[in-house]
C-alpha cells in the first residue's frame, strides 16, 4: 500500500513547481522559468554554462461538457476535473522527484548536470538534443543501421574515448521491425 505522499497526491502542482525552483536555485541554476502552452508545460533554466528545457504533457479535458442542468452531468464534470487535477499533480510531483535525483547525482560528482539533463540541453536554434536526435534514433531502429552522428568512421575513435576491454558490453538491440516479424 502506498501513502498519498508517495503517490504525489499531497502536493499541489504549484507546490511541486516551487520545489523544483528551489532545488534548481540551491544547485546554482539561474533564470528558472515555467511556461504553459496548450497541453504542454515546461521548465527552463541555465546551469553550468548551458540552457535546459524540460517539456511535459499536461492532461486537459476534451472540451467543456455540455451541462444540461442535470445533476449527474454536473457531478461527472466535477469528477473529471478532479481526475485531471490529480493526474497533473502526480506528473508535477514525479518531475520534481526526477529533477531532485538528477541534481543529487550532479552534486555528488556521479554525473554532470549536462549528462543528467542531456536530452533537455537547448541547442542553437532553440531545439533540444532530444528534438534533434529523436528522428535519427527512430530512423536507426527502422533501418537497423547504426547512425554515425556526424562521424565519418564510427570505428575511428581516439584512444581516450575507447571503452575499456574489460568493460561489460550490452548486446545489440534488434530493430522494432525485426521484432514484429518474429
Amino acid at each position: 500500500m502506498t501513502s498519498p505522499y508517495t503517490r504525489g497526491d499531497s502536493y499541489s502542482s504549484e507546490a511541486s513547481r516551487k520545489h523544483i525552483q528551489q532545488a534548481l536555485a540551491a544547485y546554482g541554476a539561474t533564470d528558472v522559468v515555467f511556461s504553459h502552452r496548450g497541453n504542454l508545460s515546461a521548465v527552463a533554466f541555465r546551469g553550468d554554462g548551458r540552457q535546459f528545457r524540460i517539456v511535459m504533457p499536461i492532461l486537459q479535458s476534451e472540451g467543456a461538457l455540455a451541462i444540461r442542468g442535470d445533476i449527474a452531468d454536473s457531478r461527472l464534470h466535477e469528477a473529471n476535473a478532479r481526475s485531471l487535477e490529480r493526474a497533473n499533480r502526480k506528473s508535477w510531483h514525479a518531475l520534481a522527484l526526477a529533477i531532485d535525483a538528477k541534481l543529487g547525482a550532479a552534486a555528488a560528482g556521479i554525473a554532470t548536470l549536462e549528462s543528467e539533463f542531456l536530452a533537455h540541453v537547448v541547442l542553437p536554434g532553440n531545439h533540444t538534443v532530444l528534438d534533434e536526435l529523436e528522428p535519427v534514433i527512430d530512423s536507426a531502429y527502422r533501418s537497423g543501421r547504426r547512425p554515425s552522428f556526424g562521424r565519418p568512421d564510427p570505428s575511428a575513435r581516439t584512444e581516450e574515448s575507447q571503452v575499456p576491454a574489460d568493460f561489460p558490453h550490452l548486446r545489440s538491440v534488434p530493430s522494432p521491425t525485426a521484432r514484429r516479424g518474429s
